[in-house]
């Protein structure tokens, strides 16, 4: 019987920190933000909104090189890293185990708080709306509005941007090719892509509120600007 206890006791001594590790999945819960209460529905399928939408991404598609083909392609993952080209050969994972650490938990959160938005407009993707558009992409499984790429590319820019102030504008710049890659992959339409932007914006203020996040934060700032051979701030 002490030993069935003590096995027991193991057990639920395992499970202990497992149980703190989901807690600290999140920096603000779900219910903190109600998306759907801030962003405008998306254009109504059929409307001449939705068809101009539908027009621009037709005609990105028509003119659109194979060097942009590769560059959309190359921006599907969503990876803080695919912002290297602005802040150097240093800006790896390997070098930066805080900074990749800190910026998937803050992904898996914006994500989280997205699913339900999508799911409440559940809006078809372009493609799904219009057999003549033609992804160079590949296509995604969940509804458009919405962009989660969108929202992350933002969620990313900005928080770098607060790390790296003195790389601000060249991060927002590359924040909006990383959203325009997914009109001209014509995985989304360009109100699916604003909306995105205005969710991860909001997720970003809504962060950079929490105590947990802003330690955290401040742990990877250190561990990034001293990789990028920056003064500490």
């Amino acid at each position: 019987m002490k030993r069935l206890s003590r096995i027991a006791l193991f057990f639920v001594l395992l499970l202990l920190p497992q149980q703190g590790w989901a807690g600290e999945a999140l920096y603000i819960p779900q219910e903190r933000v109600n998306l759907t209460a801030l962003l405008a529905p998306p254009p109504v399928l059929g409307s001449p909104q939705q068809q101009q939408e539908a027009e621009l991404l037709l005609k990105f598609q028509e003119e659109r090189t194979q060097t942009q083909i590769a560059f959309a392609r190359a921006d599907m993952e969503r990876t803080v890293f695919r912002f290297k080209d602005v802040l150097g050969d240093s800006f790896t994972a390997e070098k930066l185990p805080l900074t990749a650490a800190f910026f998937t938990k803050a992904q898996q959160n914006a994500d989280q708080i997205l699913a339900p938005v999508k799911r409440h407009w559940n809006r078809p993707r372009p493609y799904a709306s219009n057999l003549d558009i033609h992804p160079c992409v590949e296509k995604p499984d969940d509804a458009s509005y919405p962009s989660g790429h969108s929202t992350f590319g933002t969620l990313t820019s900005i928080l770098l941007a607060n790390m790296v102030p003195e790389k601000q504008t060249q991060l927002y710049e590359r924040a909006e090719l990383y959203r325009l890659n997914r009109e001209i992959g014509g995985a989304h339409y360009p109100s699916d892509v604003l909306a995105g932007r205005i969710s991860g914006t909001v997720i970003a203020a809504l962060f950079m509120q929490d105590p947990v996040f802003q330690t955290e934060f401040a742990r990877a700032k250190t561990e990034l600007r001293r990789a990028l051979g920056l003064p500490d701030h």
